[in-house]
């Protein structure tokens, strides 16, 4: 991420790169970054600006006309570490979880498709899909407590409908 001295609200940026798997396929790649601000900025509104520094420069090597529109968010609200992590753990899509393709068609088939999906459901709820049964139910159970979470949960706090 380009730091220059006009920039100056972004203390540090810190990066890495990891493997993603997406399905079956296991050859993405995850980037990572850690962007410490001075307080005057929200780390993704400085993300977003330095995007935008970054299409101007890369528009100088394009013969086309490229434009970019980007919403303003100056009025969207703020949330804490916890929350956002929260928010980005129930957007997590099912497909991206250890998920036997049995457990994960029936889920399919009936419109779950986050994590977040499946929290807002109770475990009856899921024992009425077709072709979903107990072992499946199971399977869910431990994805869900190794993510520390649990069925019948209240999303509605963290906004999912927004971004």
């Amino acid at each position: 991420m380009p730091i220059d001295s006009i920039f100056t609200p972004i203390k540090n940026v810190k990066y890495s790169i990891e493997n993603y798997r997406v399905e079956q396929k296991t050859d993405y790649e995850k980037l990572n970054l850690e962007i410490t601000t001075d307080g005057s900025i929200h780390p993704k509104e400085a993300l977003k600006e330095a995007a935008k520094i970054l299409i101007q420069h890369f528009m100088l090597f394009s013969d086309e006309k490229i434009t970019v529109n980007m919403e303003d968010t100056n009025g969207t609200e703020e949330f804490d570490e916890d929350v956002l992590h929260m928010r980005q753990l129930l957007k997590t899509k099912l497909s991206d979880q250890d998920l036997s393709v049995r457990a994960l068609n029936c889920l399919k088939a009936a419109d779950v498709d986050t994590v977040g999906d499946l929290v807002k459901l109770n475990r009856n709820d899921l024992l009425k899909f077709r072709n979903f049964g107990k072992k499946s139910l199971t399977e869910l159970d431990e994805l869900l407590a190794s993510l520390n979470l649990k069925f019948g949960m209240d999303v509605s706090i963290y906004k999912l409908d927004k971004d």
